[in-house]
């Protein structure tokens, strides 16, 4: 029983280390809801290279449209979303072209990640983009919210394996 419980210990352990990795390898995302006829939050800041992925949980349909004409979604109706890569630095302001009084920033501030390109436009280069249907399920974000998971889960399966083996030490000593 021991041996098994053991075996589950560092099976538990090795799938850990063999997929913290491939979250961490994820290029970065934010994502911005847009619900009760605002953008949620209306200002984001960000790492040049990241991804913004606009999620439509309105009731309505709505645009995500830069000001300078940068990005557009198109019409985006409940339930679908969009996604823009921002490449370079600075404050882009957009709005709802459907509900002009619906407007948020994204501001592009620091160092590019290490797999973004370098861009020599002054305006975010559309690098990723993408409309899902409704019901359409959204890819995992990876990042920083994605490795908290895994810290997170490696507690829980740490402390189950610990439960166990309290558990049947106070078995073998009774």
């Amino acid at each position: 029983m021991r041996k098994t419980i053991l075996r589950l210990a560092a099976l538990s352990l090795v799938a850990l280390v063999l997929f913290a990795p491939t979250v961490g390898a994820q290029g970065k995302t934010t994502t911005v809801s847009i619900k009760d006829f605002a953008f949620n939050p209306s200002n984001t800041t960000i790492a040049p290279g990241t991804t913004v992925t606009w999620v439509n949980n309105d009731q309505t349909a709505h645009t995500v449209t830069a000001n300078d004409g940068a990005f557009d979604s198109g019409t985006l109706q409940p339930g679908q979303s969009y996604s823009f890569a921002f490449d370079k630095a600075g404050t882009y302001a957009y709005h709802c072209n459907i509900h002009p009084d619906m407007s948020a920033t994204v501001s592009v501030s620091g160092s590019p990640s290490a797999s973004s390109s370098a861009s020599s436009s002054a305006s975010a280069s559309p690098t990723a983009s993408a409309t899902t249907s409704p019901g359409t399920p959204l890819p995992s974000s990876g990042g920083p919210s994605s490795l908290g998971l895994v810290a997170v889960l490696a507690l829980v399966a740490l402390g189950a394996v610990a439960l166990v083996l309290v558990l049947v030490r106070r078995g073998a000593a009774s």
